[in-house]
């Protein structure tokens, strides 16, 4: 009981720019992906995970035309940053005192977004976008700290250079937008991403002597065998007056996780999110956005064993998040 995940931010930012009643330019700055799990020292999973954190920035340039009053596209490349760390702790011995495993590394890759927005009826607009998978590679290193490789004759204290193939999925997202009469406008859409991409993670660690090497240390693998996912979602917001729109949602999230390979390192289930928000105008060119949502997982049970430790524990997941945006149109 406790958190495993730290408070912490997610900034965002867009500009967009019209050039014609045809064309427009854009820049996004936002993280498409992340994950941080932290347990307290003494966590009865430290063998699996004791810290995990992984942390995407995109930056997008997009380019959208109008063909006319009813249809039109937009395309942006990404260009994606990723940095990601991976610990937990080490006993090859349970009356040693344990050690630790420390794995980073970050990479650059490239992918793109393709967007297109259809007024289909006066008061109904459809929206389809797909997000392209984007492959890493990452360099970085291992750190091994634990005073029993002294016995073994080695230093206690190891560092090997190490790499990290991962794909972050590929997702396609449709949405509906209807406005019901002038206070009115209801919301929906869902989300199909293939994360069954991501079958395992595996270190590749390059330089390790071979008494490490027989023991696990040269490749690090954890199973994961994730499965393709889908997310739904309905909102709707009534204009109060001028100056005050008020908004809620409800959002069935699917967890790409299963039973047997499920770690403490992202021990997901099945999510529900409700959502409050609020958009106040004190004038015709700024917007003020605030929201609150409430996240609940469906309990799910963690089984791991790597012939040395076994750990199993049932998790029940629930999350608060905090929202506040700024429009500035000039």
């Amino acid at each position: 009981k406790g958190d495993m995940v730290p408070f912490m931010g997610v900034p965002m930012g867009y500009y967009v720019k019209p050039i014609d009643d045809q064309w427009a330019v854009g820049f996004g700055v936002y993280a498409p992906f992340g994950l941080v799990t932290d347990y307290e020292n003494g966590f009865a999973g430290r063998y699996f995970g004791s810290k995990s954190e992984v942390k995407i920035v995109t930056l997008q340039p997009t380019v959208s035309y109008a063909f006319n009053d009813k249809v039109s596209i937009g395309f942006g490349p990404t260009i994606n940053r990723i940095d990601g760390k991976l610990e937990s702790n080490l006993s090859l011995n349970p009356a040693a005192p344990d050690g630790s495993v420390k794995i980073k590394g970050d990479d650059t890759a490239v992918g793109y977004n393709i967007g297109i927005l259809v007024q289909a009826l006066e008061s109904t607009r459809l929206g389809l976008t797909y997000h392209s998978k984007v492959k890493y590679k990452l360099d970085g290193d291992t750190k091994v700290n634990y005073g029993l490789l002294a016995a073994l004759g080695q230093n206690p204290n190891q560092k090997f250079d190490a790499s990290l193939d991962l794909t972050t999925p590929e997702s396609v997202d449709f949405s509906v937008t209807h406005q019901l009469n002038d206070q009115w406008t209801l919301y929906a859409g869902s989300t199909w991403t293939r994360w069954s991409r991501l079958k395992d993670i595996t270190v590749e660690n390059e330089g390790v002597p071979a008494a490490l090497a027989a023991r696990g240390f040269g490749t690090i693998t954890e199973e994961q065998n994730w499965h393709d996912t889908w997310a739904h979602a309905i909102g709707a917001s009534y204009q109060l007056n001028k100056q005050w729109v008020l908004r809620t949602g409800l959002s069935v999230d699917q967890a790409p996780t299963n039973n047997e390979n499920r770690s403490p390192r992202i021990p997901t289930g099945d999510r529900t999110i409700f959502s409050l928000g609020a958009g106040w105008s004190p004038t015709d060119d700024l917007t003020i956005d605030v929201a609150y949502s409430y996240l609940h997982e469906e309990s799910v049970h963690v089984n791991d064993n790597n012939g040395r430790q076994a750990y199993s524990a049932k998790y029940e997941n629930s999350a608060n998040g905090f929202g506040v945006g700024a429009t500035y149109r000039f």
